[in-house]
């Protein structure tokens, strides 16, 4: 029986030819792509363990806007503003300041660099259960020259010091007024004061389980550089301790 054979058109082999060539080198590309963002992932992986040990997850507010502090509550005779990269706090009278962070926050570790410009107490505050009434607070005595513990409920302050209170250290700043890096780690019940790195006090307390920080002062004006909050729960993202990456509380609080 006779078949009739149909024979295509050069043209139609070329373009079958040019057709299987190109689908090759597409999966070829795809494969490629694949592979080079499986190099991207190892690569960024392998960077982060390098640079791991320069590195602290935390949130930090170094104060270039004044939208920084937009949500903050002021205690009584507290006012704050945001000016050249620092926060300037002024607290005339009692112990009061500014308030910041979720009430929730149990254990956490606060850092600032801080520089007294006026008035003779410098405050930092934890735990914050109510401004002005019940916390923990250290102080740096510009009177007495020390640095020490108190327990605030209703107002009334206790010492929980648990001993001598230490010399604050003595300040090499030649710009004027006294500026130090200060750190108030709450743990449990343990808490503890740090100035430029070196241990100041380690107590005990259970009256207070969380609470918001705080900065603040008695009869004084200071200036902060930046606040640094590093604990369980609290939002971070990492800080170069070489470098500055800012971080707003009030964007992290709308999940920006």
């Amino acid at each position: 029986m006779f078949r009739q054979k149909y024979i295509l058109p050069e043209a139609c082999i070329r373009f079958r030819f040019y057709l299987r060539f190109f689908r090759f080198h597409e999966l070829d590309y795809k494969e490629n792509v694949v592979m080079q963002n499986k190099w991207k992932f190892f690569c960024l992986v392998l960077l982060f363990l390098l640079l791991s040990p320069y590195l602290t997850f935390a949130l930090r507010i170094e104060f270039d806007d004044k939208k920084d502090i937009a949500d903050w509550e002021l205690g009584p005779n507290a006012t704050a503003k945001v000016s050249d990269g620092k926060l300037e706090l002024k607290c005339a009278g009692g112990d009061t300041g500014i308030y910041f962070g979720d009430p929730k926050w149990t254990d956490y570790k606060m850092e600032v660099h801080a520089r007294k410009i006026a008035g003779p107490y410098f405050h930092l505050f934890t735990r914050v259960q109510k401004p002005a009434a019940d916390f923990y607070f250290m102080e740096i005595s510009y009177n007495s020259h020390t640095n020490s513990i108190f327990m605030f409920k209703g107002g009334g302050a206790k010492e929980i010091t648990g001993g001598p209170r230490p010399k604050r250290p003595e300040s090499k700043d030649d710009k004027g007024g006294d500026a130090y890096t200060i750190i108030f780690e709450v743990k449990g019940e343990t808490i503890k004061t740090y100035i430029d790195g070196k241990l100041q006090v380690e107590t005990k307390d259970k009256t207070y389980k969380d609470g918001r920080p705080g900065l603040g002062g008695r009869d004084s004006t200071v200036l902060y550089d930046y606040v640094e909050i590093n604990g369980p729960g609290i939002a971070a993202s990492p800080v170069d301790h070489q470098g500055k990456l800012a971080t707003i509380w009030g964007n992290m609080k709308q999940g920006h």
